[in-house]
């Protein structure tokens, strides 16, 4: 079981340095900016081709999130081993 809870942390620790990453959030940003502005300069008509762009500014708001979520977990993680070293302190003693 600790070894999963490391292994949790250590995704955790990851995706913290990758949504801090400067060089990522400006590519995933750049990216996202093309998506809405060929979105916003698309013709009303071509509802799929406008459509398609949508869910792509969502992917990236997606993977965003999947990122957040993978941190979130790690700091869950982080915790709960802590934790569980505390009570094994706590019974040695």
């Amino acid at each position: 079981m600790t070894d999963k809870l490391e292994y949790e942390i250590r995704r955790g620790e990851r995706a913290e340095a990758l949504l801090q990453d400067e060089l990522l959030n400006d590519a995933l940003e750049t990216i996202k900016q093309g998506y809405m502005e060929k979105w916003l300069d698309s013709p009303e008509r071509d509802v799929e081709g406008r459509e398609r762009l949508r869910l792509m500014v969502k992917t990236v708001d997606r993977l965003k999130s999947e990122l957040q979520t993978v941190l979130d977990t790690g700091k869950i993680a982080k915790q709960t081993l802590r934790q569980r070293i505390g009570e094994r302190l706590k019974e040695s003693f």
